[in-house]
């Protein structure tokens, strides 16, 4: 029997091999990892029971929290992740946050929704193809973090490079505005990440020592997915202003056509109006041609205003 708030639970012997834990006797050994649901008050109370240090409880506990590493003493730290939500329904720049603290004798991972990084880990330990030891549990989780992140990313470069029109859709520029949205989402916590990374790469705990190439290798991974978000972000600012100055380009056009047609219309509007005063008399009213002869004149001086404007180069 095993503790509830417990997801996955795994014991790694020195030679290498992992085994699931069954029981909470189990526990009693050194070199294992407790993946567990943070929202369970028993979680709370283990914790506590097990001595974990109060403001290491809290910020496990945390309801929201920011990508950090925290050395805790010469060989244990906490460390605070962010991975994407790649559960069904979910937006993946939602971001999960995964809690882990490393201590000599064991890791304990915690968070809410389920980690489909967590998951991979756990599934590489049932096929005996994972990590061998706590340390290198760190380095996979890490890995799988990154690798899931990549993923998500990898599909905005095509989209990216898709945009190259002068003619944009609503439905275009709405999905470039949500694109640069997840971006935006997506560089809020992983820039964090990134100096949290640096920290832990930068630690001296001696356990971590054989793993230094490793941990640099996932924090250069990390900082090209960073660099990657930047540019897409940049791009689709120059997306945006390229948008803008069509729709610009297009509202300048319609305001000089506009300001064309009344340029024509305004002298004729003026004549007829004139011409249409009931001072003294209408002119024209005795001659039955009158009307004809002014609307010839009308058209003649809306042609002539056409030919000029066409000479002017307006039109």
């Amino acid at each position: 029997m095993i503790y509830d708030f417990i997801v996955e639970s795994w014991h790694f012997d020195q030679q290498g091999k992992s085994t699931p834990i069954e029981s909470n006797a189990q526990l009693e050994n050194d070199s294992y990892w407790l993946h567990c649901n943070r929202s369970s008050a028993q979680f709370e109370k283990w914790l506590m029971d097990e001595g974990v240090d109060e403001s290491i409880i809290e910020s496990l506990l945390a309801s929201d929290t920011r990508p950090r590493f925290q050395q805790i003493d010469d060989s244990s730290f906490f460390l605070i992740l962010r991975g994407v939500n790649l559960n069904a329904g979910k937006e993946p720049d939602d971001m999960l946050s995964i809690r882990l603290l490393y201590t000599p004798k064991r890791v304990i991972t915690c968070n809410l929704q389920q980690s489909k990084a967590i998951a991979s880990v756990a599934k590489d330990l049932r096929k005996a193809r994972g990590p061998e030891n706590i340390e290198q549990l760190v380095i996979a989780i890490l890995t799988q973090l990154n690798a899931k992140i990549d993923a998500v990313i990898e599909p905005i470069e095509d989209f990216i490079n898709a945009q190259d029109s002068d003619e944009f859709s609503n439905e275009q520029i709405s999905e470039i505005n949500s694109q640069h949205r997840k971006l935006l989402k997506l560089n809020r916590f992983l820039k964090p990440q990134l100096y949290a990374l640096s920290a832990l790469s930068k630690n001296d705990i001696a356990a971590f020592e054989p793993y230094k190439v490793n941990i640099a290798n996932q924090l250069d991974t990390l900082q090209r997915i960073v660099d990657t978000i930047d540019f897409y972000i940049a791009q689709i600012d120059v997306i945006n202003n390229r948008i803008a100055q069509l729709n610009s380009e297009v509202m300048n056009r319609n305001t000089y056509l506009l300001s064309i047609i009344a340029g024509i219309f305004l002298p004729l509007g003026f004549l007829t109006g004139l011409f249409g005063i009931n001072i003294g008399g209408m002119p024209g009213v005795e001659n039955s041609s009158a009307f004809y002869w002014f609307c010839g004149l009308l058209t003649g001086i809306g042609v002539f205003e056409i030919y000029l404007f066409k000479r002017l180069r307006f039109l």
